[in-house]
């Protein structure tokens, strides 16, 4: 049992003490949801404010680039499974994905990362 996860959003990957990955694991429901849809804080909390995948990617400057499109099935298989855990709590996951999100302006796209230099 590996203890190894990776976000599918922003690339980043983890290794959980044992108690802590069990935990999540609780968390998830099972070990394969765990390592399926696992994301960061951060992603998450932009997914419950609305923003698609690609503009969290943009707003955390992810780089990586062997990560799975914001229109591929794992991708919308892991919104899928977060707005139905989250609607428990009454948290909104917006799947936003239409032409806008995918093709944004070039300018807006250096606005957004002439802003984020800032913070």
């Amino acid at each position: 049992m590996s203890r190894k996860i990776k976000c599918l959003v922003t690339g980043n990957q983890y290794t959980f003490g044992k108690d802590y990955f069990e935990t999540k694991v609780t968390e998830y429901g099972d070990e394969d949801s765990l390592k399926k849809f696992f994301i960061t804080k951060k992603a998450k909390t932009y997914l419950n404010k609305g923003y698609s995948v690609q503009e969290i990617r943009n707003i955390l400057n992810v780089q990586e680039v062997d990560l799975p499109g914001d229109d591929s099935q794992a991708i919308k298989e892991l919104i899928d499974f977060h707005r139905i855990r989250g609607s428990s709590k009454n948290k909104r996951i917006s799947n936003t994905m239409n032409f806008a999100t995918h093709k944004s302006d070039p300018k807006v796209l250096k606005f957004i990362n002439n802003i984020r230099n800032y913070e």
